[in-house]
């Protein structure tokens, strides 16, 4: 499964600085996925219950929109 953006590394690092209206339609759907909107991506506030859970806490539609956007187990249980 390839991901949406190329993220070389460090998936976090990729997306640190993309702000949610530079993202295509599909990244914004995957974010949404993962529990961000607009406003929590951009003020980075009131992060969603998916950024403090290990992988195996996720469900598999997480799970998936995670590896679309880069990640794997191992990356996203790193953080």
């Amino acid at each position: 499964m390839a991901a949406v953006r190329s993220v070389d590394g460090d998936p976090n690092g990729a997306w640190e600085d993309v702000s949610w209206a530079d993202m295509s339609s599909e990244e914004q759907e995957l974010w949404g996925i993962v529990g961000w909107d607009a406003d929590s991506w951009e003020e980075e506030t009131d992060p969603p219950e998916a950024d403090d859970s290990d992988w195996g806490d996720l469900g598999s539609e997480v799970q998936d929109a995670l590896t679309k956007l880069g990640y794997t187990q191992a990356l996203w249980d790193e953080e």
